[in-house]
């Protein structure tokens, strides 16, 4: 009886193996952001567009890595060429905010166009962008925002 209340206590004191995407929440809710910082990474570089979203945001803010934008924009990109809605708005606000990117309001109102249509809630970012444009650069994203769809999200740059 003995040897099995032991070995209850020593499997609830070890971790579940999880993924590397699982363990970096964990780690980021521990606020041990390098070790949430490197295996993001480590599941980013495998392809998953969540954790893609979350290195990107944390090198956006600088939490757990050097603050640099031009490394966000890398992350959203590939998380956006698997279709995720986050990862378009987060580019759309990107460009239209000239961070990790020039400047450029027909690539923000193409990627909040993109968001919308998945997400009603990003319309007003769409809508505030298109207010910004001249009516040939607004038909110009529109078309941006087409082909980028046509491509299944590969051809948006």
């Amino acid at each position: 009886m003995r040897t099995l209340i032991l070995i209850a206590a020593v499997l609830a004191a070890t971790p579940a193996l999880a993924g590397p995407y699982e363990d970096a929440l964990a780690a980021y809710d521990r606020n041990d952001l390098s070790t949430a910082a490197r295996l993001y990474r480590l599941a980013a570089d495998q392809g998953h567009s969540q954790a893609q979203i979350s290195l990107g945001m944390m090198y956006a803010f600088g939490r757990g890595v050097t603050r640099n934008a031009v490394e966000a924009v890398k992350w959203y990109r590939l998380a956006a060429a698997q279709g995720e809605l986050h990862a378009h708005t987060l580019l759309g606000a990107m460009y239209e905010a000239g961070q990790g990117v020039e400047g450029d309001l027909q690539k923000s109102y193409m990627w909040f166009a993109l968001a919308a249509e998945g997400d009603p809630s990003r319309i007003a970012d769409r809508d505030r962008v298109a207010g910004k444009l001249t009516f040939p650069q607004l038909d110009k994203a529109k078309e941006m925002a087409a082909a980028c769809r046509a491509s299944n999200f590969k051809q948006c740059d």
